[in-house]
């Protein structure tokens, strides 16, 4: 009787771990019901025919990664705030794009609040792939405190200004502007083409900075890396900044410059007479420049290629701090910056309705282009990108080598904690706006504004500000 008990109460242990076990294999069951599905923040005008290329990524993401994704893209004007106030709510998010030049949602305040999610181990192990994909710098720039949090995305490295001529007038007077670097050397041309032509040959407008190499690591506030490498000092009271807008009043004063410069948008330059004017681009962006301004253009570099903090983050994609799924989010990455078909579909949406290829890895564009033209930075790797019609089919090698070739900032990786001086600079700021566009332009007399601004940054905290970035700078290289 008693091993009869003993046999019956052995199998009910065995039935409820068997009917226990089925359970649990029926809930892992239900969790992998279909593929994850990630949202992706991203910005830029909403496009017409982004539900539909959505869709064509996830029937591939599906079937290839178990993955599926939501793209939300929220208009240029509202993605900052949107982004944020999502951010400081504490809300779930998979995928967003951010950058360095964004507001409230820019990359290094809201890491160093917490908002995304630290990708260091991810790289060092399941996405090691993904972190060899890209150039080193990318990742030296986005490290925030030894660890990362963004995936840049690979396109150009350096942010460097360029003279842009009109190539028209550069044809009709014969200009070797490939050898047009400095302002001494452009003024015989703005002399000659002021003469000849009666027009006010430089377009210069509000934006302009007389760019030499300098590397802002917050408000004006940075290296001369013209001068001593080892000190913090101040962009707009440097040696290389004076004698630059010294030379633009006198350009000014000639009748080089058109008198409303401290004003003028650069989108103004449309149907106007000009021989140059300026702009910050890669070296790809020649055709991007020629759309703009409506002419054809030729450009020379005005300054090396300095990697910086800011221009190795111009562009990428964070992963959520309270996202849900973060092995998903991160191999969808790893698929976008290695797999030429998602990245392709991301970028120039559906071969056949908005591209057709024309060869292995070129295409032309259809009507239905117009429909879905979304930057390609929001997504990843510019290397996998199929070549457009009429550029060049070895624009990635061109890319790469500038990559390869350009210089880092002894900065690069340095990321200021501004928490004690945060009132001061924004005091700077206040003062910045009111000076530099006047003293930029050649619209007033540098010696005298610059001692006024100089007065004012000063009295707002100047000296403050530097003071600590030194000290936190002279920390970081030890």
């Amino acid at each position: 009787m008693f091993k009869r008990k003993k046999i019956l109460g052995l199998l009910m242990v065995l039935v409820m771990f068997f009917i226990a076990g089925c359970g649990g294999n029926k809930e892992k069951d239900a969790k992998k019901d279909g593929p994850v599905n990630l949202t992706w923040y991203i910005t830029g005008i909403p496009q017409k025919d982004i539900d539909k290329v959505n869709e064509a990524v996830n029937e591939y993401t599906a079937e290839k990664y178990d993955l599926t994704v939501t793209l939300n893209q929220i208009d240029w004007g509202e993605y900052d705030q949107k982004m944020s106030a999502l951010v400081n709510a504490g809300e779930k998010f998979d995928l967003a794009f951010t950058a360095s030049w964004l507001g409230g949602f820019n990359y290094l305040t809201n890491a160093r609040k917490g908002g995304f999610l630290d990708l260091t181990e991810y790289l060092e192990t399941d996405n090691k792939e993904l972190k060899d994909t890209l150039d080193e710098k990318f990742w030296k720039g986005a490290e925030i405190d030894g660890k990362i949090y963004v995936i840049p995305t690979q396109k150009e490295i350096a942010a460097t200004e360029f003279f842009v001529f009109n190539k028209e007038l550069v044809d009709k007077y014969k200009v070797p502007y490939e050898d047009i670097k400095t302002y001494d050397d452009l003024e015989p041309w703005l002399e000659k083409i002021k003469k000849e032509e009666n027009i006010f040959p430089w377009y210069m407008s509000e934006g302009y900075k007389n760019p030499y190499e300098f590397d802002e690591l917050n408000t004006s506030v940075g290296i001369n890396l013209e001068g001593d490498q080892d000190k913090i000092t101040d962009y707009y009271f440097e040696e290389p900044y004076i004698e630059r807008v010294k030379k633009i009043r006198e350009f000014m004063q000639k009748g080089y410059i058109n008198e409303n410069a401290a004003l003028a948008k650069q989108t103004d330059i449309v149907g106007k007479d000009w021989f140059v004017t300026s702009t910050v681009m890669g070296p790809l962006d020649t055709a991007t420049v020629e759309d703009q301004v409506k002419k054809e253009v030729v450009v020379t570099q005005m300054t090396d290629s300095i990697v910086t903090n800011a221009s190795a983050v111009g562009a990428g994609t964070v992963v959520g701090a309270n996202t849900e799924h973060p092995e998903e989010a991160m191999k969808l990455l790893e698929a976008v910056n290695t797999d030429p078909v998602l990245m392709n579909l991301l970028a120039y949406g559906i071969e056949d309705v908005h591209y057709e290829k024309t060869g292995d890895d070129t295409i032309k564009w259809l009507d239905a282009h117009s429909n879905y033209t979304t930057p390609y930075y929001m997504f990843g790797n510019y290397f996998n990108l199929y070549h457009a019609e009429g550029a060049p089919t070895d624009e990635w090698e061109i890319l790469k080598e500038y990559n390869e070739n350009a210089t880092p900032s002894p900065a690069l990786g340095f990321n200021f904690d501004t928490t004690s001086v945060t009132t001061q600079i924004a005091a700077l700021n206040n003062v910045q706006e009111e000076f530099k566009n006047l003293i930029n332009t050649g619209s007033v007399d540098p010696d005298e504004n610059l001692e006024k601004m100089e007065e004012k940054m000063k009295a707002a905290g100047l000296e403050q500000v530097i003071t600590e970035m030194q000290k936190q700078y002279d920390e970081w290289k030890k």
